[in-house]
């Protein structure tokens, strides 16, 4: 199974993983055979890739660190509550739905299926377009940040905290224009200031609130903070920002960067991970190891170039370790195909990824070679 960009699905292809829409609806299932109608469908609704199986690695999955259907359903109630709060004046006390028993009944869900596996990898990276953006980063951030918080060895009672709060962290984005949020160019002073008001906004939703705890509201207000007093909205420094809006910033930050904005493209994992290994003075660097750990910068289905003059797909990943995956050998970087074997950059740490090939971009030779 790997990932390809709409332009480059065909006809006969076999959807790998369910396609929703920005609602929520599914749109395909797994098994489904593409048709030319499907995909000229997926375009018009802006779905930027889908998981397809094809026999490059028949034999590997890339498995989601939750069920599908525990995402979608807090997908669902995310959606829920930003549209009902949206809806509110802004200097309203809202009416939060999520005091009822919804939203921790998917956090447990959430809590539960990843501490099955505290050595899970993040692989796969969920389908979103620019209409369910801020649902399904939500969901994603409060994700990652239980994870981040499970290697950390919080209780399970902190990891419900970190994962409401993360859950909830960009909810004054609601009361934000969707002119700013969405513009394509750059930010003017003005409209940079409007988006600062957000933490604020949201946390004095929240902190009227008897359901959420203090910590859990401060993630809310400030998950922009940095370790260097350059964040926002009060440029708190170091110690003075809570632990838990620590790893949410990590992770939102993380989140965003691998996201197709409407004024930027997604950046790949390899190179969100190097960018936030670069900022150091920024953020808490025990949250920054701890998160990295769980995080595949080569995701399963990527094609590499490697220093020893091969080129492969990544098969799999070992958690700890995200720049040395295992990777299934298809040929050489002149296009010459070889007898497949599996190469293991955990065992040859003389050899390294040098080059990885853009799921939108890969070279048809290296194609041509992976079928042979």
């Amino acid at each position: 199974m790997r990932k390809i960009a709409v332009e480059a699905l065909k006809p006969g292809m076999i959807v790998g993983r369910p396609v929703y829409d920005s609602s929520g609806f599914l749109l395909l299932n797994t098994g489904k055979e593409l048709k030319q109608e499907y995909i000229r469908n997926l375009k018009k609704l802006n779905i930027p890739a889908v998981y397809i199986i094809d026999n490059i690695i028949p034999d590997i999955d890339i498995e989601d660190v939750i069920l599908d259907e525990t995402r979608q359903k807090a997908n669902n109630i995310i959606r829920k509550i930003l549209t009902d709060v949206e809806k509110q004046p802004e200097k309203s006390i809202p009416k939060l739905l999520f005091t009822h028993k919804e939203i921790r009944n998917a956090l447990d869900e959430i809590i539960d299926q990843l501490l099955t596996n505290k050595n899970l990898v993040v692989n796969l990276s969920d389908i979103r377009t620019f209409d369910n953006y801020t649902f399904a980063h939500s969901v994603n951030v409060a994700i990652l940040a239980i994870t981040t918080a499970i290697s950390l060895q919080f209780s399970k009672s902190k990891l419900h905290e970190i994962g409401l709060g993360s859950l909830l962290h960009d909810l004054g984005k609601v009361k934000i224009p969707d002119s700013i949020l969405n513009k394509e160019g750059k930010l003017t002073f003005e409209e940079y200031a409007e988006i600062k008001r957000h933490p604020l906004l949201g946390y004095d939703m929240v902190n009227r609130q008897s359901f959420i705890s203090p910590a859990s509201a401060l993630i809310i207000l400030q998950h922009h903070e940095r370790k260097n007093g350059g964040g926002y909205p009060e440029g708190l420094r170091g110690e003075q920002i809570h632990f838990f809006s620590k790893i949410c910033a990590v992770v939102d930050v993380y989140d965003a960067l691998v996201s197709d904005r409407p004024y930027r493209k997604a950046l790949p994992a390899h190179s969100a991970v190097e960018l936030l290994q670069s900022q150091v003075e920024l953020f808490d660097i025990n949250v920054l190891e701890k998160f990295l750990q769980h995080i595949a910068a080569y995701p399963i289905g990527t094609f590499v170039g490697l220093s020893n003059g091969e080129i492969g797909i990544v098969v799999h990943n070992t958690v700890g370790f995200p720049l040395r995956p295992r990777v299934r050998i298809l040929g050489s970087k002149e296009f010459e195909p070889v007898e497949r074997y599996e190469l293991d950059l955990m065992e040859k740490i003389d050899i390294i990824v040098d080059e990885v090939y853009d799921e939108q971009n890969i070279p048809e030779k290296i194609l041509q070679i992976s079928t042979v």
